[in-house]
C-alpha cells in the first residue's frame, strides 16, 4: 500500500521587525505614518497592501540600511502570499541581505522559500543555519531547518531541531505536528501519535496534524482511529484532495472497496494524480475487476510515466492475469525508478523463476471469477478465513499457495516433505494467531509465503 500523505510546515508569520517605525517616521507626510503601520502590522495585513506600505520605507533613501532591510523582509513575506510572487520575494530578500547581513529574518525566510519554491535544501539549510547563528533563540528557524532535515531524510537531526524549538516556545503545535510526522517516518508511530496529540491539544484546528496521525493510527492497525482523524481532516478541510486520497487507503486497509473507490474518485475530480489513480486501480484489483485496475493503472502512467508505484500494482495485476512476461517487464521499470524497492525485487525474482520454470504465460490466466480461495467458504468459522473468503485478492492468495505448496509436495524427496509440511502448518498457524493484531498484515504474509514457496521451487 503506497504511503500516505505526510506534510510539514509552510510559510508562517515572521517575527517582528524592532525599531522600523522610527524609520517611517523619517519618511515626513501623513501617509508614511499609515504606511508605517500598515508595514508593521505584517501578515495581518492584506499581502497587495502590505507591498504598497512597504515599497515606500524601501525606496525612502533617509531610512537606515536596516530598516530598509527589515521593509524588505515584510514585503517579501506578503509577495511570497501572492500567487507567482515567489521570485520577486527571493530578489526582496536578497537586497534585504546586501543592506543588512545581519537580518536574521531575512535569511530563514529566505531558507524557507529555498526549499518550498524549488526543493533547493543545500542552501535552504545554510540559510536556516546562518539565522540560527545570527538569532539562536528564534524557534521558527529551528522548526524550518527541522523540516529540512526531515526532507534530506536526516531525521536524527530534524528532530534535534524540533526539540529546540519546542524548548523555546513550549506551546509551537507545527514543531509539534511536524516532529509527529518525522517519527512517523522514522518507524516510531507511537512517538508520533504522542506528539501530534499534543499538536491538536495546541491547536484543535490543524487538519493536516489529524491526516498525518490517521496514517500512524494506520500503521499500528487502529484502523477506526485513523479513519476517525481522516473524517477530522475533511471536516476542517474538505478542499484538499490527499485527506480523501487518505481515506481511500484507510478504507481499503478496512476492506470498504467501495467507499474506497469512491473516495479516490473524489480525489481524482479534483486533481488527476498517478498515486490516486494507482490507489483506486488497487481497490479495483481486490474486487476482483481486473480490467477496470488495469484501466487505472495504465491512466496513472500517463499522468507520470516515472512512477514507480504504479509499475509494481500493475505487475501484481498482469502476475495475477498469468501474463508474465507483462509483469516482469513492469517489475523491471518500477526497480530502475525505485532500485529500493523490495516488492518490485522479490516480484521480479518470482517472475523469473516462473518463466525459467513454466513459461512465459500462464496456461489458465486468473480471471476476476477465479477469485475463490482453496478452502470452502461456506464452512469457514475462523475469523481469518472468513477475511480471505471476504476479498477476492487474498483469495486468489490462499489458492496459489495451497497450488505453489502442493507442487513442491508433489517434487519433494521423502525426507523434505515432513519438512515442507511442517512449514506449512507453521505458516497456518501463524497466519491464524496474528490475524486481528495491530501491526499483522495478512496480505503481506501470504504473500512472503508464497514467494518462499515459489523460489524455494527453482
Amino acid at each position: 500500500m503506497p504511503a500516505p500523505f505526510l506534510c510539514f510546515s509552510r510559510l508562517s508569520l515572521r517575527g517582528g521587525l524592532v525599531g522600523l517605525a522610527l524609520a517611517l517616521a523619517a519618511a515626513g507626510p501623513a501617509a508614511a505614518e499609515t504606511s508605517a503601520i500598515d508595514c508593521l502590522l505584517g501578515s495581518k495585513a492584506p499581502p497587495s497592501d502590505l507591498v504598497t506600505a512597504c515599497s515606500g520605507t524601501i525606496d525612502n533613501q533617509a531610512a537606515s540600511r536596516a530598516d530598509r532591510a527589515a521593509a524588505l523582509v515584510v514585503r517579501a513575506d506578503a509577495r511570497a502570499r501572492i500567487s507567482g510572487g515567489i521570485a520577486d520575494a527571493l530578489a526582496d530578500l536578497n537586497r534585504a541581505i546586501a543592506l543588512d547581513g545581519k537580518n536574521a529574518s531575512a535569511y530563514r525566510l529566505r531558507g524557507d522559500l529555498a526549499r518550498e519554491a524549488g526543493g533547493d535544501l543545500a542552501h535552504a539549510e545554510a540559510d536556516l543555519t546562518k539565522a540560527i547563528a545570527l538569532d539562536p533563540n528564534d524557534a521558527e528557524a529551528y522548526e524550518l531547518r527541522g523540516v529540512v532535515y526531515t526532507n534530506q531524510h536526516r531525521n536524527e537531526r530534524a528532530i534535534a531541531d524540533y526539540d529546540q524549538a519546542i524548548r523555546l516556545k513550549t506551546d509551537y503545535a507545527q514543531a509539534y505536528s511536524d516532529r509527529g510526522a518525522t517519527r512517523y517516518l522514522d518507524g516510531d508511530n507511537e512517538g508520533a501519535i504522542r506528539d501530534l496529540d499534543e499538536a491538536l491539544r495546541i491547536d484543535p484546528n490543524r487538519p493536516r496534524s489529524y491526516a498525518n496521525r490517521s496514517a500512524a493510527y494506520k500503521k499500528l492497525g487502529d484502523l477506526d482511529k485513523s479513519l476517525a482523524d481522516d473524517n477530522e481532516a475533511i471536516r476542517r478541510d474538505p478542499k484538499v484532495p490527499e485527506y480523501y486520497d487518505n481515506r481511500g487507503l484507510t478504507e481499503a486497509a478496512m476492506k470498504d472497496y467501495d467507499k474506497a473507490i469512491a473516495d479516490y474518485d473524489q480525489a481524482i475530480r479534483m486533481e488527476q494524480r498517478a498515486s490516486f489513480l494507482t490507489n483506486r486501480g488497487d481497490s479495483y484489483q481486490y474486487k476482483g475487476e481486473l480490467g477496470t485496475a488495469l484501466d487505472n493503472y495504465n491512466a496513472a502512467l500517463q499522468l507520470d510515466p516515472n512512477f514507480a508505484q504504479a509499475y509494481n500494482n500493475r505487475a501484481v495485476l498482469y502476475k495475477k492475469m498469468g501474463e508474465r512476461t507483462k509483469a516482469l517487464a513492469d517489475y523491471e521499470a518500477a526497480l530502475r525508478l525505485d532500485p529500493g524497492n523490495e516488492n518490485a525485487a522479490n516480484g521480479r525474482r518470482t517472475m523469473k523463476a516462473e518463466i525459467a520454470r513454466f513459461g512465459a504465460e500462464t496456461p489458465a490466466p486468473l480471471k476476476a471469477t477465479d477469485q475463490h480461495p482453496s478452502f470452502n467458504c461456506e464452512t469457514a468459522k475462523l475469523a481469518v478465513e472468513q477475511a480471505i473468503c471476504a476479498d477476492p485478492q487474498l483469495g486468489a492468495l490462499d489458492r496459489e499457495i495451497a497450488e505453489a505448496y502442493a507442487k513442491r509436495v508433489n517434487n519433494a524427496s521423502r525426507r523434505a516433505i515432513d519438512g515442507l509440511r511442517q512449514a506449512q502448518r507453521d505458516f497456518i498457524a501463524g497466519r491464524n494467531a496474528g490475524f486481528g493484531r495491530p501491526g499483522y498484515d495478512l496480505r503481506q504474509a501470504m504473500e512472503r509465503r508464497l514467494d518462499s514457496l515459489q523460489t524455494a521451487a527453482r
